[in-house]
């Protein structure tokens, strides 16, 4: 019986291993197959040779993936295929140890590797099967929005849901810190990941669908490409508006927004590696609101905020990809399913393709497992609907939440919520002495 080799590629999810776990079980259940090897460190564990043998593992290893967030188990990376000399060499270990399959768990540059070495393998008369799982977070694997409400290609990427979840609970929390703080830091700038994407940004407003926090989502593509000044003042412009309304304000931030040069670093596929940069999208927009750009002749920062107070900044950084605490159980359950139907796709000797989910029209969520020509997916990166930015490029429509809050699971935390029946007031009225000067 022939072996098979699965690895996993780019940034880590907090379900990937639960596709790990689908294909496995799958594979191990069909009694068609010998030993089961995860190439560790990704497409690096096939060139270096380093095979470690599932199939050996306790198999009480093997559930515990479901909840083991990240990538560690097996390891990631981010090696770009170039040359023939690397794809002859994937052959090379292919035969020697006896693969008939290879998996290979990614976003749209692990299709394209995944294309290569199937391409090869034919091409050798090689008999591997090559199929793709989709991961990312970013939810940039996948085709462009229909008529239908759904996405073409993939309608969404494992581990989307779940970074969406964590966002939305991230902005829950900050809304009542935020409440409790405001006084002295009226704004609070929470940067998310997402590179050139604003899924995750967008995330943002699944914490609060009616619209009731004074909430603002800059998502890289409402924003100049060309123009980070414009950006600067236009973003200032709009939180004073807010601040004018409610005396505070939390603005979410994608990575990618164009807000002058960070100093990034980028991978060996081209990629922005922000978690990297000199500095962030989020740190750049406080100073700037803060005013550290313009001080006066005593070294002061002179603010924009129309009202006293500070905007502080927080960078989650990469933990919002891999905290297995904040799950989306739907999330969880689609990664394993599709692992799941990749390994049955491979049983079938359907070579050439990623396995797929697709969502079925209609009022209530479902959605199936399909597959999708390789070829089709490799090097494709889906873009967020303009139609879905909202008008003044600060939020998103309802659209959006329409089409994401399934995604994220059950319902979110409810926190209390005190209405304000005050006291009457018995005394006259009064200004703190420490605010007189400020002319509160």
């Amino acid at each position: 019986m022939k072996n098979v080799v699965i690895a996993q590629s780019g940034g880590p999810t907090s379900v990937i291993n639960n596709s790990l776990r689908g294909a496995i079980e799958t594979f191990l259940s069909s009694g068609k197959i010998g030993k089961i090897y995860g190439a560790r460190m990704g497409i690096l564990g096939v060139l270096n040779e380093e095979l470690v043998d599932i199939t050996a593992q306790d198999p009480k290893q093997i559930k515990l993936l479901e909840r083991t967030p990240s990538a560690g188990v097996i390891g990631s990376c981010r090696y770009k295929i170039k040359s023939q000399e690397d794809l002859e060499r994937i052959v090379e270990v292919f035969k020697a140890h006896n693969v008939g399959y290879f998996l290979y768990c990614g976003g749209e540059d692990s299709m394209d590797t995944a294309n290569k070495v199937s391409l090869l393998a034919r091409e050798r008369g090689l008999e591997v099967i090559c199929v793709g799982i989709p991961k990312t977070i970013d939810n940039d694997l996948g085709g462009k929005l229909q008529e239908d409400g759904t996405f073409a290609i993939c309608d969404h990427d494992p581990g989307y849901g779940s970074v969406a979840r964590n966002t939305a609970i991230n902005v829950l929390e900050a809304n009542e810190e935020n409440k409790a703080s405001y006084t002295s830091d009226p704004v609070l700038v929470i940067g998310v990941m997402g590179r050139k994407m604003g899924f995750i940004t967008a995330s943002a407003r699944l914490a609060d669908p009616r619209r009731e926090m004074p909430l603002l989502i800059i998502l890289p593509e409402a924003l100049s490409q060309d123009d980070y000044k414009s950006n600067l003042e236009y973003i200032t412009e709009k939180v004073n508006e807010v601040l004018k309304a409610h005396k505070r304000c939390i603005i979410v931030i994608g990575e990618g927004v164009n807000v002058g040069d960070l100093g990034i670093l980028k991978d060996s596929f081209g990629h922005a590696q922000f978690s990297a940069a000199e500095k962030s999208a989020e740190q750049v927009l406080a100073n700037y609101l803060n005013g550290l750009d313009r001080k006066d002749e005593k070294g002061r920062a002179r603010s924009r905020l129309v009202v006293s107070g500070i905007a502080r900044y927080e960078k989650p950084g990469t933990r919002q990809r891999r905290e297995i605490a904040y799950v989306s159980e739907v999330d969880l359950r689609e990664a394993y399913e599709v692992g799941a139907y990749a390994a049955k796709l491979a049983l079938n000797g359907e070579t050439g393709y990623m396995a797929t989910i697709r969502r079925i029209p209609g009022e209530k969520y479902q959605v199936e497992y399909s597959k999708i020509p390789l070829n089709v997916v490799a090097n494709s990166a889906r873009e967020f609907p303009k139609k879905w930015i909202s008008e003044n490029k600060v939020d998103v429509t309802d659209d959006f939440v329409k089409w994401a809050m399934p995604l994220i699971g059950g319902p979110l935390p409810e926190f209390a919520n005190f209405k304000e029946i005050m006291a009457p007031k018995l005394c006259r009225d009064y200004i703190p002495a420490g605010l007189r000067e400020q002319g509160a």
